[in-house]
Formats: C-alpha cells, sequence, structure tokens
C-alpha cells in the first residue's frame, strides 16, 4: 500500500507571506501516469498545502457512486447522487518549518546531539507524540464535517489505526447481527493507549535532500491517514470534483494541523521527548554494546564513557505496580508504595550521572523526573495546603519560591542525578515471599527494554535493549534446534505415524538428535530450552526468568531428584547459568526470581531480596544459607561441580 502511495507522491513546498491558513491546490496527481500508462477519468487523486508549513498529498484507492435520499424533489434526485471517495493522505512538513520559532528545539532535535542515541531518541518521540495527538483529535466524523457551499456531503478523517479498528467493528457487528447466539466476551479493552514509544512506520521522521546548514538532510515529519469523502458528480458548467475535494480537505484538516502544530511546540510534547532522551542516554551507560555498533533502541558505541557494568537500572520513586492484572496504568500511591534502592548496599546501590544536553533538561527535574508546569505545579501545592490547613500568610510565598527552586530546573544545567538500583552482570536472584513485589520487579524490568511516557511510573527504570524474557510455552513449535546443552541421551524412540511429534533426523530410528532437534509439540521444559537456545542465538545479553511461568523439571533439580533417577536427560538451568555467564562465547547475564528452590542461592551472584515491596540486599544472607546447607560439592556425572558446570555444546556433525 505504501509503496503504491509513493510511487505517486510529490512533496512540493511553497513558502507565503500570509500568516493565516489558506489553501493553494498545487498540482493534481492525474497527471502523473498511472501504473496502467492510461490516465482514469473517474480517479481522484489531489496535491495542495496548508499555510507554509504542511503539504497534503491524497490518492483515492476506491471510489463509487452513492445516492443520498435526503430531499423528495424528483428533480434533484441527479444533483443528490455523488461519489464515495476513499483514499490515503500523506502530510508532511518540514521540522525546520515546524519549529520555525523554536530555534533551540530545531537545535535539539538535529545537529546539537552529542550522540546518535540523543538524536535518534528525539525524532522517534517526535513522531510518537504526533502520532498521539492525532488519535486524540481523530477521527472526525460525518457529522461534524463542515458543509461547503456546494454541497453538505460528509467527511470522514481518521488515522490507519482507528480505519481499522473501525472496519474491524463493522465486520463484527454485521457478525452479531446474523449470529443467533453472539459469542460472549472475556473481559474488556485496555484502559488507554500502551505507555510504550515505538518506532512508527504510519508517522515517522524521515530524510531528504534539503538546502540546509553543511548540507544536512532536510527532516521531515510525515504521517498517514484514512479518508472517506463524498464528493459531487461533475455535470455541466460545475465545480470540478477535485476542487471541490481540496476545499473539503481543506476544511477538514485546517483545525486538525493548526492543533497539531500547537501541541508540537508545548511544554507537554518537549517533556515527552525530553524523558525518552533521558532514558536512552541511562540505556547506553548500563553496559558497552555488544556487537561494537549502535542499537537503535539505546546501545551506543562511545567508547569514552563509564559503564555501569549492569543489566538494568530501577531509580528511587519509581511506581512499579499496575492498577490490575489487566491494566497498564500505574497504581496510585498510596497505596503503592514506590521503589527506593537498598539502603548501605554498595554492590546493588548507584548513584549516576546522565547528561541530557541543555534543552531538555529544562523539561526534567533533577531526579530525572519530567518538571510540571507553572500551573500544575501552583495546583498541586494548593491542594497540599488545603489538605494539611495551613494558615498560608507568610509562609504562601516562601512555599512557593522553595518549590519552584526545587521543580524548576536550572537552564544552565546539562545533567540529572539519580539515585537507584543496578542489576549487576551475572547471576542476580530476585527472592521473597509470595505477593511481596518479586514478580512486579520482574515485570518493570522486562518492559525496560522499551521507552515509556511520562507519568508510567518506570520512566526511569531502563534494561539493556538486548534483554530477552524467558517462560515456558508448552505446544510450541521447534524446527532444528541444538538444545543438547540442556537435553541429551534421549531414549531411543522409532517414528510410528506422521503425528509423532519427536521426529528423528537420523533416518528411520534410534533417538532423536538434540542438535537439530525439531518437534511439532514442545513440551514445558523443551520449550523453555528451545526459548534460551534461540536467544543466544540472537544475541541476547540477558535472560529474565520468572519460577512462576517455567517448567519445573527445566529450572532445578535437588539431590533426591538426582539419587532416584540417575540418567536424566534433562540438564537443569540451574547448572548453566554460571557457565553461559562466564562462556566468552556469550557472557550472558541471568535474572531470576525465585521462591520455592533454595538450591539456586548456591549459584548467585547478586540477591535482591524483597520484603513487603521493599528491597533489601540478601547475599550476605544467601551465601550463609548456601553453606550452611553445602550443596555446591555433589559433583553431576563427573562433569565437575554440580551446580557450576561449564558451558559446554555438542556439534551438529552432519
Amino acid at each position: 500500500l505504501h509503496s503504491h502511495i509513493l510511487s505517486y507522491h510529490i512533496i512540493i513546498y511553497t513558502a507565503t507571506t500570509s500568516t493565516s491558513w489558506t489553501t493553494k491546490p498545487i498540482i493534481t496527481m492525474a497527471d502523473t501516469p498511472t501504473p496502467t500508462s492510461q490516465a482514469d477519468p473517474n480517479s481522484f487523486a489531489t496535491s495542495m498545502t496548508l499555510s507554509e508549513k504542511w503539504c497534503i498529498d491524497f490518492h483515492a484507492l476506491t471510489h463509487h457512486h452513492q445516492s443520498h435520499n435526503n430531499t423528495s424533489n424528483d428533480d434533484n434526485i441527479k444533483n443528490n447522487t455523488s461519489r464515495h471517495v476513499e483514499g490515503i493522505l500523506l502530510i508532511s512538513s518540514p521540522i525546520s518549518k515546524i519549529y520555525a520559532d523554536h530555534p533551540t528545539a530545531y537545535d535539539a532535535l538535529t545537529n546539537t546531539a552529542k550522540d546518535a542515541t540523543s538524536k535518534k531518541g528525539a525524532t522517534v518521540a517526535l513522531a510518537d507524540y504526533a502520532a498521539r495527538i492525532l488519535s486524540e483529535i481523530l477521527p472526525i466524523p460525518n457529522d461534524q464535517s463542515t458543509a461547503s457551499s456546494s454541497s453538505s456531503l460528509p467527511a470522514r478523517v481518521q488515522t490507519l489505526a482507528q480505519a481499522r479498528h473501525h472496519h474491524a467493528n463493522q465486520i463484527q457487528s454485521q457478525k452479531k447481527r446474523y449470529s443467533a447466539r453472539p459469542k460472549k466476551t472475556r473481559g474488556g479493552v485496555r484502559d488507554s493507549e500502551l505507555p510504550y514509544v515505538l518506532e512508527r512506520t504510519d508517522c515517522c521522521i524521515v530524510e531528504i535532500d534539503g538546502e540546509e546548514r553543511n548540507n544536512d538532510k532536510e527532516k521531515v515529519l510525515q504521517f498517514y491517514l484514512h479518508g472517506e469523502f463524498a464528493v459531487p458528480n461533475e455535470g455541466g458548467d460545475s465545480i470540478s470534483s477535485k476542487e471541490i475535494l481540496d476545499g473539503i480537505l481543506s476544511r477538514t484538516l485546517t483545525s486538525v494541523l493548526q492543533t497539531l502544530s500547537e501541541e508540537l511546540t508545548s511544554h507537554k510534547c518537549f517533556a515527552h521527548i525530553a524523558a525518552v532522551v533521558l532514558q536512552r542516554r541511562l540505556r547506553s551507560m548500563l553496559q558497552p554494546p555488544r556487537n561494537n555498533h549502535f542499537d537503535n533502541r539505546g546501545n551506543s558505541t562511545s567508547t569514552d564513557q563509564s559503564y555501569l557494568d549492569a543489566v538494568a537500572f530501577l531509580a528511587d520513586g519509581s511506581l512499579l505496580p499496575r492498577k490490575s492484572g489487566r491494566s497498564i496504568l500505574p497504581m496510585a500511591s498510596p497505596p503503592a508504595i514506590p521503589f527506593y534502592s537498598p539502603e548501605g548496599s554498595e554492590k546493588l546501590t548507584r548513584v549516576v550521572t546522565v547528561e541530557v544536553g541543555s534543552f531538555w533538561r529544562k523539561f526534567l527535574n533533577d531526579d530525572g523526573s519530567v518538571a510540571m508546569q507553572r500551573r500544575e505545579r501552583q495546583q498541586q501545592q494548593q491542594q497540599q495546603q488545603k489538605d494539611e490547613e495551613i494558615n498560608h500568610s507568610k509562609n504562601n510565598a516562601n512555599d512557593d519560591d522553595d518549590n519552584n527552586s526545587n521543580n524548576t530546573a536550572d537552564n544552565n544545567k546539562t545533567t540529572v542525578t539519580m539515585r537507584g538500583m543496578i542489576i549487576p552482570k551475572g547471576v542476580t536472584l530476585i527472592v521473597g515471599g509470595g505477593y511481596h513485589g518479586k514478580s512486579t520487579m520482574l515485570q518493570a524490568l522486562s518492559y525496560g527494554v522499551y521507552d515509556k511516557l511520562p507519568g508510567d511510573g518506570r520512566e526511569r527504570c531502563v534494561t539493556h535493549a538486548d534483554a530477552v524474557s524467558i517462560r515456558a510455552e508448552d505446544g510450541r513449535y521447534v524446527n532444528r534446534c541444538n538444545v543438547s546443552a540442556f537435553i541429551s541421551n534421549l531414549p531411543g524412540m522409532r517414528k510410528k505415524n506422521k503425528n509423532d511429534t519427536h521426529q528423528t533426523t537420523t533416518g528411520g530410528g534410534g533417538p532423536p538428535d538434540t542438535t537439530r532437534f525439531s518437534t511439532k509439540d514442545a513440551s514445558g521444559s523443551t520449550s523453555q530450552a528451545a526459548n534460551v537456545i534461540e536467544a543466544l542465538e540472537s544475541n541476547a545479553s540477558a535472560l529474565l526468568v520468572d519460577e512462576d511461568v517455567s517448567a519445573a523439571n527445566f529450572m532445578a533439580r535437588d539431590g533426591r531428584m538426582r539419587a532416584m533417577i540417575m540418567d536424566e536427560p534433562i540438564t537443569p538451568l540451574l547448572y548453566r547459568v554460571n557457565g553461559l555467564f562466564l562462556s566468552k562465547e556469550h557472557g550472558v547475564s541471568t535474572v531470576i526470581v525465585v521462591g520455592g528452590v533454595g538450591e539456586w542461592l548456591d549459584v548467585a551472584d547478586s540477591v535482591v531480596l524483597m520484603k513487603e515491596y521493599v528491597a533489601y540486599d540478601g547475599l550476605a544472607k544467601a551465601r550463609s544459607v548456601s553453606y550452611q546447607f553445602s550443596y555446591g560439592h555433589v559433583q553431576y556425572a563427573g562433569k565437575g561441580v554440580v551446580h557450576r558446570l561449564s558451558w559446554g555444546v555438542m556439534e551438529d556433525k552432519s
């Protein structure tokens, strides 16, 4: 669809002296050759500009005749017949024109970023914010479109996602209409958009050749919309359909683009971008890039910076719990307890200084949280004063000055300083009783690979971009995966029929070859082993594992079961995590939530103890417990100490 549209796309920018929103047709795309090299007289395509900022390009995908039965006069039936035009709108504007009155913002978005991490994060965040604003002010339904002097025909403009949902809802309503007993749906829809800032395809920043300073490429914000218009048929000396379409586009989009332009230069937009820039810079400080290249999600290639040698960082004051299991919104505090790093822990607690640039620093507090606007600060101060029933006669001005000094960033500052907890490289355990916050912390770590919106509660919690969550997936398909590090010495098994899941690779019979293991219906342990191997093949930097959603026989096996079953073909993950981290080939860290198997204490390099939602450094106690029970001396089938096996994978000899 995009390639079909872009083949007709013509970007033309014209500068006008008028500051008002005006309409000026530029060129009709019907004059360009069609894919069939023949002009379609019934096609609708146009290109136009609004003011000096926005270029609008429309190409119809479908159109058909329709009649409006809103009159009873037979003589007017001909005038009530129109064409329903449906197509794609490609709207674009140079960043330099959007921020013509904000040169410092333009420089922060383009030229003055010290590294590619900040520059890429700023442009992705800008496009994400624009897409979210469009989803708020759109769609424009039929009954709200402004009627023209020549026709009162409807128009509808919406984002591509809204168009997809609208079409899906229409199909669902038709199914319910013809279904005798409609199916009941479980649960409800999510309460908000996803709070993750992702690189989009329907709204993005592209680079084109332009006459910018130092011959740099011009950055252009472009986004796609879905439009449905009713255009009257041409007849006699009436105005052409394309001119009417231009008028409909102008009336429909003028207020939308004006609102978008105002929002893109607002405090909220800059704070949105500043939060993403901070997260990307903080993520790039965790550890050096694994492949010596820049990662789009925030792994910097800079070699002149110090690293934390960590998998993740959780800032003090973050709100990790959600409102419910199905909600993506943060739980209110109280009752939610904000996260704070363990007191007195030299291994886990860190104070980090992050360089974000002077412009983005204006929208962040000293601790990296998003600075509120003056009006919001005043409302918060008034609410606090009302709740505490303070007599504000003399202290009111002093309180305002103190709050402003704490929340308003110094214009000369370029860094923020945060205190928080790191997850060091190696094997880290998150232990604690049930319902004490273990899985909530791991969930925050798993979502830390994404940049999050201000107000999510976890916008200062980051994880290395290559970290991967691992769990059991019963019934998944596995194709020629080398799982010999975890599964080997399988019993002889001859293929009986075509539905046999464990297929051999040696022909007629014999044990399955675990260096090229294939199955159509993997068990829990087999699926989790395949997930680990596939993560390693994808060059993952860390594995995030929760005991609750893992296969028990894949995670660990105690001494009694080792004595009972001597020829177990499954080597648990417990025996491999140390060798996996110490391996020169991989060097992969592991973060595991544990609450039921104490043997994991023998292999831990770091331990986070959760007690009533408060984090403590539990490494000293874990080592004491491990020494007390002393399982570490047990040998495993002559391969070495059972809990610290070296990483070894059988090679495929074929």
